[in-house]
């Protein structure tokens, strides 16, 4: 039966009997407070059920849960056999050396086919500082949140609109949308706490970047450049008046869900997680209306779709039996058949090779191809420890360019400014451009 812990309040016991002898130690797992969180507790429960071993919950809201992994692997025992470590923490973790590459607990462990690795996020080159194809193999995925394109389905229909392939495309239907409907045609997310993320598919398909790494403890930052100033211009297009909401700057994830689920508004860029909501007949006005894309490409066919995903890790400062009940588990979640049931359930999958199942033809599941064509091309806009301090950093300056307090160029050479000297006191050597 397996225990599950909320933050601050007693272990409640959840059902869930072993049809099968335990042949592992009790784990216990840090996990953080989401959406998708009933659907990953099911799959705990029927992996009790299969196996007869134990895995705990410690569920955290998101905002504790990085304190308390800091403070679990920087013990000389861990508390947490597993942690569950959002995007925008992985490289801090990975750097500071606190888990276990998986093969140094199965040798020649590697992720089994069709599991994503969301920008190769799931490896980290420890002579770089950076994720890496060659690099260790740190940690399994368990929740994969990418963007998708969203659009309504019947307005599209209505105005007899394509599915837009490329930047000029989206605009141009966005437009018409506002025109000769009601609702507005494109909701940006582009509040301070949002837009970094959001901003980063715009500028990867344009060739650009934040930054890249050039060498051992150096790097470039890019993001003045002709590139990021494409995107940026983009970006403001379709967060302008003839596309959006007023006040786009205000605009965060949950005012672009709440948009699109009462039928205000027919196209967005956000997280496939926003697909319950707008499924959900108790909240949604557009249920069985929406329809999941491809985000468009940049001028030379490029695609990304920023990485929010969820990648979990094995502490190297707990037992090594309790690492290999771990490894144990994290195999058996990541397999085709536990994944299929996990969508069912309600979770995000981790694997690109689902549309091809039996959710490919469930309309209920019509996300399933768009996901799986986005979470291959998936990228991790700030690989460094301080990406959460430099993203709060160029927030600031592109909000600034949305809500029209700085030009774009101003606006670009200031986050850079900022990017490049978080990098050097990160110990970077760093080069960038003249301003734009």
């Amino acid at each position: 039966m397996m225990k599950f812990l909320m933050a601050g309040a007693a272990a409640l016991a959840l059902a869930g009997g072993a049809a099968a002898a335990k042949d592992q130690p009790d784990i216990t797992m840090a996990i953080n407070q989401s959406p998708w969180l009933n659907a990953f507790v099911a799959m705990v429960d029927r992996y009790e059920a299969e196996t007869g071993n134990v895995v705990t919950l410690d569920v955290t809201p998101f905002g504790g849960l990085l304190e308390k992994i800091r403070n679990s692997v920087r013990d000389s025992t861990g508390t947490y056999d597993l942690v569950n470590i959002n995007s925008l923490w992985l490289a801090e973790i990975y750097a500071g050396g606190f888990l276990a590459p998986l093969d140094t607990l199965r040798p020649g462990y590697a992720l089994q086919d069709g599991v994503l690795t969301y920008g190769m996020t799931t490896n980290w080159d420890a002579a770089t500082g950076s994720f890496a194809e060659g690099g260790a193999l740190m940690g399994v995925p368990v929740n994969g949140n990418v963007q998708v394109l969203y659009y309504n389905q019947d307005v599209y229909d209505e105005l007899g609109l394509k599915v837009p392939t490329t930047w000029p495309e989206l605009l141009a239907n966005a437009r018409t949308i506002t025109e000769k409907t009601d609702l507005y045609g494109f909701v940006p997310r582009a509040a301070r706490d949002s837009i970094v993320y959001n901003f980063t598919p715009y500028l990867f398909s344009q060739g650009g970047a934040f930054f890249r790494i050039t060498g051992a403890g150096e790097a470039e930052v890019t993001l003045n450049s002709a590139a990021g100033l494409a995107a940026l211009e983009t970006y403001l297009a379709l967060a302008g008046p003839d596309s959006a909401p007023p006040n786009p700057g205000a605009i965060a994830q949950g005012e672009l869900i709440q948009l699109l689920s009462a039928g205000r508004a027919a196209q967005a860029i956000a997280v496939i997680a926003a697909w319950g909501a707008l499924e959900n007949p108790k909240d949604s006005l557009v249920v069985g209306k929406m329809s999941a894309a491809l985000l468009p490409a940049g001028p030379d066919g490029t695609v990304a779709s920023s990485a929010g995903h969820w990648v979990t890790g094995i502490p190297k400062n707990v037992p090594a039996d309790r690492q290999k009940a771990a490894l144990a588990f994290l195999d058996w979640f990541q397999s085709r058949e536990v994944q299929i049931e996990y969508v069912k359930a309600g979770g995000v999958p981790v694997r690109g090779d689902l549309a091809s199942s039996e959710l490919g033809s469930d309309s209920a599941f019509r996300f399933i191809d768009a996901y799986s064509q986005n979470a291959a091309h998936a990228v991790m806009g700030l690989p460094f420890a301080a990406a959460a301090e430099a993203s709060d950093a160029m927030a600031l300056h592109l909000n600034r360019a949305v809500i029209g307090e700085l030009a774009p160029a101003a606006a670009l050479n200031a986050a850079a400014a900022d990017l490049a000297a978080i990098l050097e006191r990160n110990g970077y050597k760093v080069t960038r451009g003249p301003d734009l």
